[in-house]
């Protein structure tokens, strides 16, 4: 599958570094307006095309797919553009920041016969492997109780070359930490669930205080679903980095603590290293499993309406979360568990 990076900041330079370990896509052209930018993507790979602008590499290449990697000000057009020109897409977190932008994305997709495919790929970490296994194999039960906790002393910066500091720029993020970090933990407790939530309740601290300026630098969601609950506590201004992922089911717990995996189930204790080889911040090594499964709905022709679906209820359970912050934490339905009309 011949494919255009758009987008070619950390993201897309992991993204590129990726593209080389797997078979079946081959990265042919790469799209940034920073001439810095273009050079550092030919010297990783020489034989990949450079270009400034979507309108001059589409005029120029024939590719099959395009994977957006710029900030998610951008994605919302880019996606209308290459759904437009026939392509498929798969998009970093956000795929869209407002739900009528995603079912009108989806609805585009479905007319031009093309897959729209969120990149969340903390899907295919080592984490979520462990968490849904232990629901999946019976070893916890259905959950009932999960409690997602990430902390982080500051946003992660850009590269020099474009506004390193974009993700504190509303204009350009679209949002704060509920959109970046949030997102992964969106879909995350839908797949573990296995439906949308009934509710999001959220409480928000804001960048200098100031709520209207949309910069959330902290934030607490609460989640109900049919059969049970999910916390997730954000923070940018914590002083450390760590993460927590507990998962609590009738007949045990899975635990994933910074890189350590503990299920709990039958009077057994089952511990697991998940260290990452490397401390890549795009997480190269779970791209295999993400581009597979992308790749495979493509070939396949069916299957599209999950990551499509997934598209609207993760983009409505966040827009949930930060209208219910705006209502002083007010319990909100969000839009997305009406069920989007995919292919």
């Amino acid at each position: 599958m011949r494919t255009a990076i758009i987008g070619f900041g950390t993201a897309g330079e992991g993204r590129l570094h990726a593209y080389r370990t797997v078979t079946g896509g081959r990265v042919v052209a790469v799209l940034d307006p920073s001439p810095q930018r273009r050079e550092r993507a030919r010297q990783i790979d020489p034989t990949v095309a450079t270009y400034a602008g979507l309108p001059e590499l589409l005029a120029a290449e024939s590719v099959d797919a395009v994977d957006i990697c710029t900030p998610p000000l951008y994605h919302v057009e880019v996606e209308r553009a290459a759904l437009t020109a026939g392509l498929h897409v798969i998009c970093e977190k956000p795929v869209a920041v407002h739900t009528d932008e995603a079912l009108d994305l989806v609805a585009l997709a479905g007319q031009r016969g093309r897959l729209l495919y969120p990149a969340h790929n903390y899907g295919f970490s080592p984490m979520m492997r462990v968490l849904t296994g232990a629901v999946a194999d019976g070893r916890i039960g259905r959950p009932m109780r999960a409690s997602f906790r990430i902390a982080r002393d500051s946003h992660a910066r850009g590269v020099p070359g474009w506004q390193p500091d974009w993700r504190r720029d509303v204009s350009v993020a679209r949002g704060g930490i509920m959109l970046d970090h949030g997102t992964h933990c969106a879909y995350m407790a839908t797949r573990l669930f296995g439906e949308a939530p009934r509710t999001v309740s959220c409480v928000a601290q804001w960048a200098d205080g100031d709520a209207s300026g949309g910069m959330d630098v902290a934030a607490r969601i609460s989640l109900e679903f049919t059969t049970g609950e999910c916390e997730i506590d954000l923070s940018w201004v914590s002083g450390t980095r760590s993460n927590r992922y507990l998962v609590t089911g009738p007949d045990g717990t899975a635990d994933v603590h910074d890189g350590v995996a503990e299920v709990r189930s039958a009077g057994r204790v089952e511990r697991t290293d998940l260290t990452p080889p490397t401390r890549d911040q795009t997480h190269q090594e779970w791209f295999g499993g993400m581009f597979a499964d992308f790749a495979g709905l493509v070939a396949a022709g069916t299957g599209w309406d999950r990551p499509m679906r997934e598209v609207v209820t993760t983009t409505a359970l966040i827009e949930a979360a930060y209208r219910s912050a705006a209502l002083g934490g007010e319990p909100v339905v969000p839009a997305g568990r009406a069920t989007a009309e995919a292919r």
